[in-house]
Order: structure tokens, then C-alpha cells, then sequence
């Protein structure tokens, strides 16, 4: 322990114990607390268990120099309140930070060119989102928020790329009828990620489709004739009704000659995309870590976790999101909603 005063031993391990106990109680006891307290402590616990994941990389950082001191210092004393002091400081500033940043979104822009060179190519204006994760903590009012950007785009077509929902408050809130404000000429379409299996398969798909917007499972569709818009069933999808996921091979139409984009919420198998000729992929899921020092965990899970990459001839966008997942903070990457130019 940092401080040898009983009073602060016991008030801290007081408060820790608290709040370790809130999420806990949120998960397995939410039908008996008032809404807005299982949101509250919902979002404290979260928090809490944020602060926790990164403060004890930093206060490990610590460790070394104390012991180095302690053992080679000729009696020089750790001033271990101030340390401790420090480690809250940090703490406090990694929440608020986090939290601006979480609920900050950026516009994030793109182009690709899929034309080969033909001189009747045309560009379409294409606004893509993953992980929105629409429900208690990303309310209503902030998926407004993110709407109203997309239509300040003015895109031709909306791409979702799964984990549009979170729970199933987002229809008690009324989150997920925002989505029906957003204006394409061309459609709205999304596919469903690990996050939508796991509310159920057919509840997902069923208030997605109520919102206008076109659920693409292990399917495909032409699109302005120009290409050919293929969604996959996510690996979690097991879980979500016993479906399958198809081999791309076999979602792809025979004898298709269209360029194709690819929306696959998870970025795993990269390679299945380019043995079929893929153009362009699209996939989010990895928040890039959302947290400091998960980045780092997702990096080395992931052959590509963020950002644009390109494999032969097909071409990858790999999505932070622009929603939270779990505590509404973001330290390792601000979220974004994508505008891609794309030539075809």
C-alpha cells in the first residue's frame, strides 16, 4: 500500500470495494434497479473498471524505481503519498480526457480508386460507421449526433458495419429509430457484428430492417449498376440463432464482373477477400483498443487492426467506430464516422 495512515487504507479500500461491486450489480440484478441509477452505476463501474485496466501498467511502472531505492538508496525514504497522488492525478486526467475523446467524433476522410483506369468511372460519395453500439450509453440523443453528421455528408449510400446495436434499450430509448433519419439516395444497408448475434439474430435484423435499412447476411446486391455490395454473417454468429458463415466464394454471384465492396464487422481471414477479388473491404470491431493498453492486445491479435491496408490488389478500411463499448472513455484512438470517395 502507497500510505501507512489507517483512515486512508480503510477509506480506499472502502470506495474500491464499491465500486468494484457496481457493475456486478448492474449485470445480473438490472430488473431491479431504477433506470437512470442502473445507467449511472453502469457508467461508474465501467469507468471504474477503465481506471483499473490502465493504472496498473502505470503503477507497475513504479514498482521498480521503489524497490531500486528501497535496496540501493541508503535509506532514502519513497515518498510513496505523493506517489500515490500522482497515480490519481493521471487517473483523473485519463477519465476526463477519455470521456471529451469518447464523445468527440471526427469526420475520417478516404478515397479509393476501384476503376482501372475507365473513363466512364464516377464517384460515389460513401459514409460508412461501425460499432455505434447504440443503447444505454450511447443514448438517443448522441446517435442524433451521429446521424446529423452523415447527413451533413450528403452520402449516395450508408454502409453500417456492424455492432449498430448494443442492447436492447436502444428501442425501449428510441436510440435505434434515429437511424431512420438517415438520407441516402442509393440505400442504407449493414450487416450485423458479434454484438448483434448475441441480442438474437432475428430481433436485430428485424429492428434494423424497421429503421429502412437493408440487413446483408452472407448476401449481396448490385448497386446504381456500377458494383456489387456483399455483407457477411460475423464469426460470432453462432451464437445468434445457429446460422452459418458462408465461404465468400459462395456468396459472390457466379460470373459477377462488377467491382466488389465487402462489409465483414470482423477484420479475421484478410486473405479470403483477396483470393476472391475483392476490391474493397470494410470492417470495424477492434475500437483499435478503445483503451490504453489494449491497443497493444489488439495489434498483436489482428493482422491489421486500424486504418487502411491493402492486400494484392484489394483494398481494406479498418474502423475505430464511433460508438463505446463497456466504459464510455476512449484514450487510444478519437471515434469517426468515414467518408470515402470511391471511383468505380
Amino acid at each position: 500500500m502507497l500510505v501507512d495512515n489507517p483512515k486512508i487504507k480503510r477509506g480506499v479500500l472502502t470506495a474500491t470495494d464499491l465500486m468494484t461491486l457496481v457493475m456486478p450489480i448492474t449485470v445480473f440484478f438490472p430488473e431491479h434497479l431504477p433506470y437512470l441509477l442502473k445507467i449511472f452505476m453502469q457508467g461508474a463501474g465501467y469507468s471504474w473498471a477503465a481506471i483499473i485496466a490502465c493504472m496498473v501498467p502505470v503503477g507497475l511502472c513504479f514498482e521498480p524505481i521503489r524497490w531500486g531505492i528501497k535496496l540501493l538508496g541508503n535509506g532514502i525514504k519513497v515518498p510513496r503519498l505523493k506517489v500515490f497522488g500522482a497515480l490519481c492525478l493521471i487517473s483523473i486526467v485519463m477519465t476526463v480526457g477519455g470521456y471529451i475523446n469518447a464523445t468527440s467524433p471526427t469526420v475520417k476522410e478516404v478515397a479509393f480508386d476501384l476503376s482501372n483506369g475507365s473513363k466512364e468511372a464516377k464517384e460515389y460519395r460513401v459514409v460508412m460507421f461501425s460499432d455505434l453500439h447504440a443503447g444505454k450509453l450511447m443514448t438517443r440523443d448522441r446517435v442524433a449526433a451521429v446521424v446529423n453528421m452523415v447527413n451533413l455528408m450528403k452520402p449516395d449510400i450508408v454502409l453500417m458495419v456492424g455492432d449498430v446495436l448494443d442492447d436492447h434499450d436502444s428501442e425501449l430509448t428510441g436510440a435505434v429509430e434515429e437511424l431512420a433519419l438517415i438520407k441516402a439516395p442509393l440505400g442504407k444497408f449493414a450487416v450485423l457484428g458479434n454484438h448483434e448475434f448475441y441480442l438474437g439474430n432475428n430481433w436485430s435484423r428485424s429492428i434494423l430492417e424497421k429503421q429502412g435499412i437493408k440487413v446483408l447476411g452472407d448476401s449481396s446486391t448490385v448497386v446504381d449498376d456500377r458494383f456489387l455490395l456483399v455483407g457477411r454473417n460475423d464469426f460470432a454468429n453462432i451464437r445468434g440463432g445457429g446460422l452459418v458463415r458462408a465461404v465468400l466464394r459462395n456468396v459472390i454471384p457466379k460470373g459477377n464482373q462488377l467491382p466488389i465492396i465487402l462489409m465483414d464487422h470482423t477484420p479475421h481471414e484478410l486473405e479470403e477477400a483477396e483470393q476472391n477479388n475483392v476490391s474493397l473491404q470494410v470492417s470495424g470491431h477492434t475500437h483499435n483498443g478503445q483503451l490504453f493498453p489494449f491497443n497493444l492486445v489488439v495489434k498483436r491479435i489482428y493482422e491489421e487492426e486500424y486504418g487502411i491496408y491493402q492486400r494484392g490488389d484489394t483494398r481494406y478500411y479498418i474502423s475505430c467506430g464511433v460508438g463505446i463499448w463497456g466504459p464510455p472513455l476512449r484514450t487510444t484512438a478519437r471515434p469517426e464516422v468515414v467518408l470515402m470517395k470511391i471511383r468505380i
